[in-house]
């Protein structure tokens, strides 16, 4: 179920056209959390695999509910989200994941 999930998630954000989607998903601070210290846990192991490969069942669960939410909007909704003009708080979480990951 974990491979499923995981190639799931993939799908819906990364091979996603939109950018907007991307962006909104990276930015919600529950994704960002999780991705953290996934992303942590990843480069304590040598980099070895993908961070997703980290996650528990329940953290898979919760980024695949949350990137078919995501998957689901208009470019206009999920830029909206992405920029913090929606529903939902994104608090700089995109900016300081990026961050994170190009000072490694």
């Amino acid at each position: 179920m974990g491979e499923e999930l995981k190639r799931d998630i993939i799908r819906l954000i990364d091979e996603n056209r939109s950018p907007w989607v991307k962006a909104a998903f990276y930015s919600n601070p529950e994704v960002s959390s999780i991705l953290g210290k996934l992303i942590e846990l990843w480069e304590s192991n040598g980099r070895r695999g993908i961070p997703l490969d980290y996650a528990s069942e329940d953290e898979l669960r919760i980024l695949h509910r949350l990137a078919r939410r995501y998957a689901s909007l208009s470019d206009e909704e999920a830029r909206a989200l992405a920029w913090g003009g929606g529903r939902e708080e994104s608090g700089g979480s995109l900016l300081d994941l990026i961050r994170r990951l190009v000072r490694r």
